[in-house]
């Protein structure tokens, strides 16, 4: 089962969410499966202020994490990165070794990239088991190069890694390592060059939302820290059955390491269930890449096939969740029903919509926005007699058949084990051995570095100050804004026969002369931050608050008169000929001033909320009195006339719709649009439940009727139920369209 969408009062989710809104530290934060780091994850990207991206190290990992994969953002070539240029070549490698040099040069960020990686402030990067130390350096080399910090670690990005170690470790190539090995003490992400720099803190999820029973979470423990004793073995099995017909007991799903395996059981017990295959195909649409579905492309299922759900009910309905296991009760090509051997209500099965995400920067508020640029919608299940440990991971089973013969990294039996949500549904195909459970040592000594909830409470109000005082000399730092300027002025270097915008070079050089006195008194207001946040008085913060304000009301009028003399320059230029590309680089002149204003802004409200000691979140900068112009600049179109907005398009059940009010049948729809029946009865069922269409003229009062009374003497049965009670002759999209009409 996935985490829960929300979870109860948790202090240490709470901590790590004011360590990340409230300071700039990077958080390694970990935990036990099924303490909840996914409903975190989610939780802090919902709330948090900072312009946030979510990545993986792979293209899976991505998608169910809601981010990108890290190859794709930050445009990394693959193989293997070493963190030294004067590396000498033996040959015999058919791997291929990337130098920082090199990595720099074939590392091809357009513009756009580049600016949304400058205005990064917080990466987070899920599934961290599986990210490479020297992969990490990669990243950590681009961003120091990109945003110009050099000698800041990440480039001063504040970085948190989720992920549980002992889940699936990084995969490198034994003449990878013998080139790595001069480098790297071992390839897990925490022993990157970068984190030797700036150790993360080290947070650890504690509260099981999994398994209750204390002897079960007990044997896990030990088995985590290494401390597996031969009573925790001998416990376990217990559990061997030999000989035990898993297939015939309804529930059990087969857990083992390999996928032909798991494959190949699938298969046979699929093809021996009689009865009709259906099959069913996912709708893919725009840019999702093969090589990232979330499941297969294809489903094949009979009556009676066991399957496993893969997503939560997103309906909030709660029939089931990721993970849960049951079987096909009804099947044709537009109804899947399972039901459960736990006897809880079976579940008709709506598709689930898959979103391949890119992001990119809002060049008008300077936030870094999420973009869907593919989907994937199929119905969220998988055969599952067996299922490899690997794709078990963030899954829940009461029930479940263990075979870890093969088992070929440390942890895959804890992860496999913790599955289950106790002991009494475990079978064991094979003895374990009293010998050989451990973990990797140097997974184990890292995690061992877990502070104590006390020493981080203590430690987070020195880490706010340094966050909050280093926001305010951001936010009075105005070389990107003289840089900016700089730049457009030494643009104007063409012929001006060859150029339109030549003749207005003046303007340019008058607007950054008019400039440079604020520059030289944001230096000096910088000296004074650093004085006041050197002397560390006792009343630092609300004295750089005061100051931070005085100055606030000092540089604002006056980069708001700047930012004006752009925009009357823009209106006094508007629908003259050859200047369109001109007005788009005026344009991009005054979001540099929107951006200056939005970093003072936020540094007050930060000092305000770490005088308060509240945290802030996104809710915070909702009031904040951002530029208006930015704001309104995005509903306009800067040029000689405002672009016509593409036509929105319209949903395909009111393209249904308005063929049915053409006077087409069901059936006629169908056939037009290439859907089947039950599709367009859906679509019209949608209309029968708010009142635009009467169900009479859909089905006759007969069947109405009949539909409306079996409802009616039994409290709320299922779709099956009423197939079953009505006949061959009533179909599945009568019954439908009656319930849409009955809840209306």
């Amino acid at each position: 089962m996935e985490e829960k969408k929300t979870i109860e009062y948790n202090p240490i989710a709470e901590l790590t969410k004011r360590y990340i809104n409230n300071t700039n530290r990077c958080i390694f934060l970990t935990g036990k499966a099924g303490t909840g780091k996914t409903t975190l994850l989610r939780e802090i990207t919902a709330n948090t202020h900072k312009n946030t991206i979510v990545a993986a190290p792979t293209g899976i990992a991505a998608i169910n994490a809601g981010g990108v994969t890290l190859h794709s953002l930050f445009q990394l070539p693959y193989g293997a990165f070493v963190p030294d240029n004067n590396i000498g070549f033996s040959g015999g490698t058919s791997t291929q070794i990337n130098t920082p040099k090199s990595l720099l040069g074939k590392t091809k960020l357009h513009q756009v990239k580049r600016n949304m990686l400058k205005e990064l402030e917080l990466l987070i990067i899920d599934e961290v088991s599986m990210l490479r130390a020297d992969l990490l350096d990669a990243i950590d080399t681009i961003l120091r190069s990109v945003r110009r910090q050099r000698d800041m670690a990440f480039g001063g990005v504040q970085v948190l890694f989720i992920g549980d170690l002992l889940q699936l470790p990084p995969v490198v190539k034994d003449d990878e390592w013998n080139y790595l090995s001069n480098y790297y003490k071992g390839y897990y992400f925490f022993h990157s060059l970068a984190l030797k720099q700036q150790s993360p803190i080290v947070i650890q999820l504690e509260k099981i939302y999994r398994q209750s029973d204390a002897d079960f979470v007990s044997l896990l423990n030990n088995l985590r820290d290494n401390k597996i004793t031969k009573a925790d073995v001998e416990l376990l099995n217990k559990c061997y059955r030999p000989g035990f017909d898993y297939l015939s007991d309804k529930g059990n799903i087969f857990l083992t390491t390999h996928n032909y395996k798991a494959d190949d059981i699938n298969r046979r017990a699929l093809a021996e269930l009689s009865g009709e295959s259906f099959f069913f195909h996912a709708e893919v649409t725009g840019d999702f890449n093969e090589y990232n579905y979330p499941i297969e492309e294809k489903l094949v299922l009979k009556k009676g096939a066991q399957v496993m759900f893969v997503k939560n009910d997103y309906s909030g309905e709660q029939r089931y969740f990721n993970g849960k296991i049951g079987s096909i009760s009804a099947l044709d090509d537009d109804l899947i029903e399972v039901s459960f051997p736990d006897g809880s209500p079976s579940a008709i099965v709506e598709p689930y919509g898959w979103e391949n995400k890119r992001f990119s920067l809002n060049a008008e508020t300077g936030d870094i926005e999420e973009k869907v640029i593919g989907t994937f919608t199929h119905y969220p299940l998988k055969l599952a007699w067996a299922i490899t440990v690997h794709k078990s991971q963030g899954l829940t089973f009461n029930k479940a058949v263990i075979d870890v013969s093969q088992a070929f990294a440390p942890g895959q039996i804890y992860v496999a084990l913790s599955r289950l949500t106790g002991l009494e549904g475990l079978t064991l195909t094979a003895p374990l051995p009293t010998q050989g459970l451990s973990c990797d040592q140097q997974v184990t000594e890292f995690t061992s570095h877990i502070q104590p909830v006390g020493t981080l409470e203590s430690e987070l109000e020195s880490a706010t100050i340094q966050y909050v005082s280093e926001a305010a000399l951001d936010a009075f730092d105005f070389a990107w804004l003289n840089s900016g300027l700089a730049f457009h002025a030494d643009s104007y270097d063409k012929d001006a026969k060859r150029s339109a915008k030549q003749q207005y070079q003046k303007w340019a050089e008058d607007l950054l002369q008019e400039f440079l006195p604020l520059r030289k008194v944001s230096d000096q207001f910088k000296l004074q931050i650093r004085k006041i946040v050197f002397e560390n008085k006792e009343d630092m913060l609300q004295h750089l608050y005061k100051r931070v304000g005085d100055a606030k009301s000092y540089f604002e009028p006056q980069l708001t008169a700047l930012s004006q003399k752009v925009k009357d320059h823009v209106e006094d230029l508007k629908g003259t000929k050859g200047l369109k590309k001109y007005l788009k680089e005026l344009d991009e002149v005054d979001r540099l001033f929107a951006r200056q204003l939005q970093h003072i802004f936020k540094a007050e409200i930060l000092l305000k909320s770490a005088i308060e000691k509240t945290e802030v979140n996104k809710d915070s900068l909702k009031d904040m009195p951002l530029f208006e112009s930015t704001q309104s600049r995005s509903k306009k179109t800067v040029g000689k006339k405002a672009k016509e907005e593409k036509p929105k398009k319209i949903p395909t059940k009111e393209i249904t719709y308005a063929l049915y009010k053409d006077g087409k049948t069901i059936k006629e729809i169908a056939e037009e649009r290439g859907f089947v029946v039950s599709t367009i009865e859906s679509h019209l069922a949608h209309y029968v439940q708010i009142g635009e269409i009467d169900v009479f003229d859909l089905v006759s009062e007969k069947v109405v009727k009949k539909i409306t009374k079996y409802c009616q003497d039994n409290e709320m049965p299922l779709l099956n139920e009423i197939k079953q009670a009505m006949g061959a002759k009533i179909s599945y999209g009568d019954i439908k369209l009656v319930l849409a009409h009955l809840s209306q």
